[in-house]
């Protein structure tokens, strides 16, 4: 069973999203799980509204879901493709005074995620999957 939340693109909507992740993941991964994983949401959805569109507001739908193994949460746009899968890692070794402000999105969603996917959208856009392994339940 999934759950859907769809938004216009904009900023002030980011606390949604992560209501949204929050509630509809809830039982399914650790507390601290979780709040990597909405992490890793906000970064995206964030991506999506500063960079893919670019200051204009466009649909976004986050999507969670997966099944007793996985949880899967989807992000879709109409935005113009971006492939994060491609983003080169950004390099930790600099002193932070000698980093490039910002481009720390993708790396977190890396981090926080056990395996990020994209697809473009038939029509335009992309769809960006974060998939956190679960635990195996105990029991037979």
């Amino acid at each position: 069973m999934s759950s859907t939340l769809t938004i216009p693109g904009e900023v002030g909507r980011l606390a949604e999203v992560r209501a949204f992740v929050r509630e509809a993941s809830r039982g399914r991964v650790a507390p601290k799980l979780l709040e990597d994983l909405v992490c890793a949401v906000d970064e995206a959805v964030t991506n999506v509204i500063v960079h893919g569109y670019d200051g204009a507001s466009g649909p976004i739908e986050v999507e969670v879901g997966g099944d007793s193994q996985n949880l899967e949460i989807r992000i879709s746009d109409r935005a113009p493709r971006f492939d994060p899968t491609k983003a080169p890692e950004p390099d930790l070794s600099l002193p932070l005074e000698r980093r490039p402000l910002g481009k720390m999105g993708v790396h977190l969603m890396r981090e926080f995620a056990d395996e990020l996917r994209y697809a473009p959208r038939r029509g335009g856009g992309n769809e960006v999957t974060l998939v956190k392994r679960l635990p195996a339940r105990g029991g037979s």
